[in-house]
């Protein structure tokens, strides 16, 4: 993330307004990423205790820039000399929007799989597109207190 105008750069009143309001936004970016990775283990665990392979997943990626994606994967298995296994991970494309199709995840699949799809991919979605909204009021604060920084208005 872009760093916002820091104390003692800050110029001005409302410069320092726009920078509680962007640390505000971190502050709810930050708590979206932790209720992803809380939903994405939660999942975990409900596949875990039907005990079986688990042929879909999903992962919760933040990158340096403290980005997050919220992404379903396929997972296959891979034979290796010596008759060992491998296990692969592949992305499944999202499309446009903020939620996956069920028939891009969950197609043909197993019943108890289409119902953990069911009931956290709503969750994942609502995560999604907040995140985005968030990142876009950001952008929009960080913008308006370079502006106003570099020109504040008579106090």
């Amino acid at each position: 993330m872009i760093d916002p105008i820091e104390h003692p750069s800050v110029r001005g009143k409302l410069s320092a307004k726009y920078l509680e309001m962007i640390r505000e936004l971190d502050t709810i970016h930050f708590m979206l990423r932790d209720q992803a990775i809380e939903l994405r283990d939660a999942f975990f665990a409900d596949a875990k205790r039907e005990g079986k392979i688990l042929y879909r997943t999903v992962q919760v990626k933040v990158n340096k820039q403290e980005s997050v994606s919220i992404i379903w994967k396929r997972v296959s298995f891979v034979d290796l000399p010596g008759g060992k296994k491998k296990q692969r991970t592949t992305a499944i494309p999202k499309g446009k929007g903020h939620s996956y199709r069920q028939d891009a995840v969950v197609k043909n699949a197993d019943y108890w799989l289409q119902q953990l799809f069911h009931t956290y991919e709503p969750k994942f979605a609502i995560i999604r597109e907040s995140l985005v909204s968030n990142m876009k009021a950001r952008k929009t604060l960080l913008e308006l207190q370079r502006r106003v920084n570099a020109n504040p208005p008579i106090e």
